[in-house]
């Protein structure tokens, strides 16, 4: 039992970082692309500022779930310093718990947000429609290239399109996403909390234990 937990916990671990790397990608990929249209071909994308800062806010939320269990909240960090190690790990459990309830009601109210979301994103109706650089732009083969790769990406986008724009609500499900990766990295974390109150242990400090460090590399 414990080695299946144990693998269901390094596989969500896995995933979250992942997911942090594509966002961090995308992020880089969108400016370098949005800076190349802007400056060479005077044609910056409409699309580029909007995904830089979605992709920055899954960055943030996914990499939530690797901070917690990765035990790198600042949180009390420096007052384990300062008291009785056995005060340390009550303080530690306690904030783990205040972390799991509040991921688990970001996870229940940002569901219902997102179900009940009705606004659209307008500003990609290109996307559902379609997509050019206008006729003043000269032809040429990384312009040609630069249409296609947008005409692809529109490609992508246009199933997900309602009424020629894109809802919000599918933006709006990072939360629960988040919220459900959050919770599971804080119920490891509190289950090794309370392994290590039953065994006589102390708080675990950043990153948690030699195994955890070891994993994470």
């Amino acid at each position: 039992m414990i080695k299946i937990l144990t693998r269901i916990d390094r596989t969500i671990f896995w995933l979250s970082r992942q997911l942090t790397n594509v966002c961090l990608l995308a992020i880089v990929l969108v400016v370098l692309y949005s800076v190349l249209l802007r400056y060479v071909f005077d044609a910056p994308p409409f699309w580029s500022d909007r995904i830089g800062v979605f992709a920055n806010m899954a960055m943030v939320l996914f990499g939530l779930g690797i901070t917690v269990r990765n035990r790198e909240l600042i949180a009390m960090q420096g007052l384990y310093e300062k008291v009785s190690k056995n005060f340390a790990l009550t303080l530690e459990t306690m904030w783990n718990i205040v972390i799991l309830v509040f991921a688990l009601m970001f996870t229940w109210y940002g569901a219902d947000a997102a179900v009940n979301m009705p606004g659209q994103y307008w500003d990609f109706q290109d996307f559902c429609i379609d997509l050019s650089f206008g006729d003043e732009q000269q032809p040429g083969l990384l312009l040609s290239v630069i249409k296609f790769v947008e005409s692809a990406i529109g490609a992508m986008v246009r199933p997900f399109c309602v009424d020629g724009a894109v809802p919000q609500r599918y933006l709006a499900m990072l939360m629960p996403v988040s919220g459900v990766l959050i919770s599971l990295a804080s119920l490891a974390v509190l289950i090794e909390d309370f392994r290590t109150i039953i065994s006589g242990g102390t708080a675990a400090g950043p990153a948690g234990d030699d195994s955890r460090n070891q994993e994470n590399q």
